[in-house]
């Protein structure tokens, strides 16, 4: 039975073998790779905390909860809740894959509660580049709620539009949305206060 022994640089239990063929470093320091574990490990450890006492995740993980696993979803949320999860997607979308992913997914359902809640925010930069993304899906048209009527719309473009100048445009986000979104939840009691 081989018993373990510490890696030179960071004191990690290794095989006798492994220390042998990597001069006595286990393979995450002989790779490099150990400050990005620790660092990841240190990320990680800070996101649970803010899990647990950012009042603003708690809001979001009860909207969630409420949408996804409660009788009437979306539906049942207040209007403040509403417009407060509505944009929250939006910019979820829209940072992930762009105005073209916001309407291709669910979210796009909400669009006309995310346009309000941007009105509601003041945030005019944001709201015209939402209405311009449509005007280039959809013309005049409503946005249609149902996915797959979505879906169908967008069947009339050979190849999807490109709204990358859109997208980019609202990655710098003009008008700090987060900051808005923040001070609206609050404003509008939606915050609980343990």
């Amino acid at each position: 039975m081989n018993e373990k022994v510490p890696c030179a640089e960071c004191g990690a239990a290794i095989l006798p073998g492994t220390a042998e063929r990597t001069g006595g470093l286990c393979m995450p320091c002989k790779n490099g790779n150990r400050k990005n574990i620790e660092q990841a490990k240190a990320y990680y450890r800070r996101e649970r905390e803010l899990d647990k006492t950012c009042p603003f995740r708690a809001l979001w993980r009860e909207l969630v909860d409420k949408v996804y696993n409660r009788e009437g979803g979306f539906s049942q949320l207040t209007d403040d809740e509403k417009l407060y999860y509505a944009v929250n997607v939006l910019i979820g979308e829209v940072y992930n894959g762009g105005f073209n992913q916001y309407f291709d997914n669910s979210a796009g359902g909400h669009y006309r509660h995310a346009e309000l809640g941007l009105i509601q925010l003041g945030a005019t930069h944001s709201l015209e580049l939402l209405r311009q993304a449509k005007a280039t899906l959809f013309g005049a048209a409503d946005v249609p709620g149902n996915r797959a009527e979505r879906f169908a719309a967008l069947d009339q473009f050979a190849e999807p539009p490109n709204l990358k100048a859109l997208n980019d445009q609202f990655y710098e986000d003009p008008d700090a949305l987060e900051d808005k979104l923040r001070a609206f939840a609050e404003a509008a009691g939606l915050l609980r206060h343990d």
